[in-house]
C-alpha cells in the first residue's frame, strides 16, 4: 500500500458531508408564548435571556431564569455549549421576581 494513498481516502470519505452545525435551535415557553430562534452555541445564557424578553414583549425589569426540563441553566455567564444541550432543545422561561 502507498503512504500516499491514506490522505486521499480521508478525503473522499468527506465528500457530501456537511459541515457541522455550530448553532443551537431553541423553543422556549415564555409567560408570553413560545419564542424560536437560534444562537451560536458559544452564546452565553445571559444573552439569550435577553433577547427572548426584548422579543417576547416581558417586562425588562422582571428576573428570569432559563431552565432545561429541571436543570436550572446557571450561572448566566456559562455558553450554551457547556450545558451539553442537543441542537434542537425545548427551554423555559420563568420569571422569578421583579427587579424593582
Amino acid at each position: 500500500m502507498n503512504t500516499n494513498d491514506k490522505p486521499a481516502k480521508a478525503a473522499a470519505n468527506d465528500k457530501g458531508k456537511e459541515p457541522p452545525d455550530h448553532d443551537i435551535h431553541i423553543e422556549v415557553a415564555t409567560p408570553n408564548g413560545v419564542y424560536r430562534g437560534s444562537f451560536p452555541k458559544t452564546t452565553k445564557v445571559k444573552d439569550v435571556i435577553v433577547v427572548i424578553v426584548e422579543d417576547g414583549d416581558l417586562e425588562d425589569g422582571d428576573a428570569f431564569q432559563l431552565f432545561y426540563g429541571e436543570i436550572v441553566l446557571e450561572p448566566v455567564e456559562r455558553p450554551l455549549v457547556s450545558f451539553g444541550l442537543p441542537a434542537n432543545v425545548l427551554l423555559t422561561l420563568v420569571a422569578t421576581g421583579s427587579g424593582v
